[in-house]
């Protein structure tokens, strides 16, 4: 684990809580705070998506008894201003992340928002997290090339567009080689994790339908709207589908009540995603 002086966030004013609120509390706000800052929730924000990380990190921190005992005595130094040099608490972010789908106490609180976002059409499961908290080194690298113009900005659209149809495997490869010998031959401890917390599929009933659709990686980069055609108890049903903005290539989407029917019940349409590099975008 890397240890390092830790720049001081107040986790209690980031998950709105205070000192003195229990496990439910400090699980019920983050469980809040995350549904809105959903980067999806909100596209038009692009900070949208630092105030997810930052909630999930104070959530990670406060959850876990052996952290928020550690973070609350360094956080009594700092208010106090006493030095904090020799404090236990020097986890950075990727320990916390790590540290978070490693462990069991986390499980739970994830695996509810990932129906929640799935619900809500959002990026859900591996493919969403995966990109949030891996992707950065490529993201992070993009935007700041697309704000210069010319062909060095062109190049920041090309590792955006890349990021998109599965480039974040780069950033996981660049993160393994820093981390040098202690990586493990099944990859970052991260991606372990969260195999683990999402390997479980969501429940699916046998009327549940599953459609497989294929879009262009600018679709995927802006986000965009699909009619589809299907057949549904034997008759052809359309629907106009709203796809994210930054979809990621097997990204899933769960429709409800548009699968089979029977007894009166009707299942949801699964509708997985698949960015596809040799496609063309689509002319309205």
């Amino acid at each position: 684990m890397s240890r390092q002086t830790k720049v001081f966030k107040d986790y209690y004013s980031i998950l709105k809580v205070s000192q003195s609120s229990s496990q439910e509390e400090i699980k019920k706000s983050f469980r809040q705070l995350a549904l809105e800052l959903h980067p999806d929730h909100n596209p038009d924000d692009p900070e949208s998506e630092e105030r997810f990380k930052e909630v999930t990190e104070a959530y990670g921190v406060l959850s876990d008894p052996l952290k928020k005992k550690e973070y609350d005595r360094f956080r009594a130094d700092h208010l106090a201003g006493r030095a904090t040099g020799s404090s236990d608490f020097r986890y950075s972010q990727e320990d916390i992340f790590s540290s978070m789908f490693r462990g069991e106490n986390t499980r739970e609180i994830f695996e509810e928002l990932n129906r929640e976002f799935s619900r809500s059409g959002f990026r859900s499961g591996n493919p969403f997290f995966q990109s949030l908290f891996f992707g950065g080194a490529v993201g992070g690298l993009g935007k700041i090339l697309r704000m210069v113009p010319g062909p060095i900005g062109r190049i920041g659209m090309g590792l955006r567009l890349a990021q998109v149809v599965g480039s974040s495997l780069y950033a996981l490869h660049k993160m393994n080689q820093q981390k040098g010998p202690t990586s493990t031959k099944t990859g970052n401890p991260m991606v372990e994790g969260l195999k683990g917390m999402f390997g479980k599929k969501e429940s699916k009933s046998p009327l549940d339908m599953d459609f497989c659709l294929s879009i262009p990686p600018g679709e995927a980069l802006n986000g965009s709207r699909k009619k589809i055609s299907y057949q549904v108890n034997g008759n052809t049903e359309q629907l106009m589908v709203r796809i994210p903005p930054n979809f990621p290539s097997g990204g899933k989407l769960r429709i409800r009540e548009k699968g089979k029917t029977q007894d009166g019940k009707r299942g949801d349409l699964i509708l997985s995603i698949q960015v596809d590099p040799k496609m063309s975008p689509t002319k309205e």
